[in-house]
């Protein structure tokens, strides 16, 4: 029934996406050229109004953009449910719209983006969006770019859809940089997330920490869905292994609201350390920025670790074998996936293989 429910949906989202695509012929820019001839005080709506993580996947994208055109206005749309993480977009963006479902939220933010006379909208999507289409078509702006997918029709601009199958999430996204005349080839495109000197003393003051010479291994249990979370016995006797190989290595057990339960089970049942549940992304970012390596499902924390280059394990949920995991970019990852059922499909024994491997390689590099 549910499945049934689901594809319905999705049908209905198809047809919706349908009617807003609209059918403009876009400009289709396959290289580097500058063919938007955009002024230096121009105004950009960026449009991510998903998750965390896909925020922070593009910030490579917003800091070359930025470089290029430093006194031109960069506005933002996101979303309550990535509204946290509006800390990491900060030094590249002026100003925050947030998009809410409601019908009297959507008219008041239209209103509001059409007030601002945007030169140009950039759809960061890279899959369709009736959200996207919506926005786009109803912005006000001059020009709109996006990448080649179902609803094209909206944009005044695209860029090739990259073979998702095989090219990570940000090197397509990069492919958007191509219309400003960036080769994104030439990019320095890995990811980033600031914290202060003053904000990691805070942090370690909270988790009591001092230079004992001991590895500090992050673990994060919690994950967007069930499928994507690693089961609590399976955790327990991964960790209990790794404690018992390696006695200089103390897990930091981090968890969401809802798993506070399982956290304390687990941490009873390893010696491991309670991780305090903070109410902000970024407090969550600041304690695991004192991470030396990382355990965890993919969820934002993935991305944290790209742009600290912290080593990880990722367990990926991999059912779509037309979709790339999104693996940390350019950064010291292990990463395990299941192919059906759930992320708690994968051995345990692969688990704590891979971090030995992790804590070997860490300890090599840290002597």
């Amino acid at each position: 029934m549910a499945n049934a429910l689901k594809h319905i949906e999705l049908a209905i989202r198809r047809r919706v996406t349908g009617l807003l695509s609209g059918s403009r012929e876009a400009m289709r820019v396959t290289e580097p050229a500058d063919v938007l001839h955009l002024p230096d005080n121009a105004r950009i709506l960026l449009l991510r109004q998903d998750r965390i993580g896909d925020v922070l996947v593009s910030i490579p994208v917003m800091r070359a953009l930025r470089n290029r055109l430093p006194f031109a206005t960069i506005d933002m749309v996101l979303s309550p449910n990535n509204l946290a993480v509006r800390h990491a977009v900060a030094a590249y963006t002026d100003d925050i719209h947030v998009y809410r479902k409601s019908l009297s939220d959507v008219v008041g933010l239209l209103k509001a983006l059409r007030r601002k006379r945007y030169d140009l909208v950039i759809d960061l999507m890279d899959n369709p969006s009736t959200t996207s289409s919506m926005l786009v078509r109803w912005s006000g702006a001059r020009m709109a770019l996006g990448i080649e997918k179902a609803n094209s029709g909206v944009y005044t601009h695209v860029v090739p859809l990259a073979d998702r199958s095989s090219v990570h999430i940000v090197e397509r996204l990069a492919r958007l940089l191509m219309p400003f005349g960036i080769d994104p080839s030439t990019e320095q495109l890995d990811l980033e997330y600031e914290v202060t000197d003053e904000e990691r003393r805070k942090a370690m003051s909270i988790l009591g920490l001092h230079d004992d010479g001991h590895i500090r291994l992050g673990v994060n249990i919690s994950g967007s869905d069930i499928s994507r979370m690693y089961g609590e016995e399976a955790m327990t006797e991964v960790l209990t292994t790794i404690r018992h190989r390696h006695p200089g290595v103390d897990p930091y057990i981090f968890a969401a609201p809802p798993h506070k339960d399982m956290q304390m089970r687990i941490v009873e049942s390893t010696g491991a350390v309670a991780v305090p549940i903070v109410p902000s992304f970024h407090e969550y970012a600041c304690l695991l920025s004192l991470m030396d390596a990382i355990v965890t499902p993919d969820t934002s924390s993935v991305h944290l670790a790209a742009a600290w280059k912290t080593p990880s394990v990722v367990l990926f949920m991999h059912d779509d074998p037309g979709l790339m995991p999104w693996y940390p970019y350019m950064s010291p990852c292990r990463p395990l996936e299941a192919q059906q059922g759930s992320i708690s499909d994968i051995p345990r024994e692969h688990v704590i293989s891979a971090i030995d491997d992790m804590l070997r390689d860490f300890s090599i590099l840290r002597s």
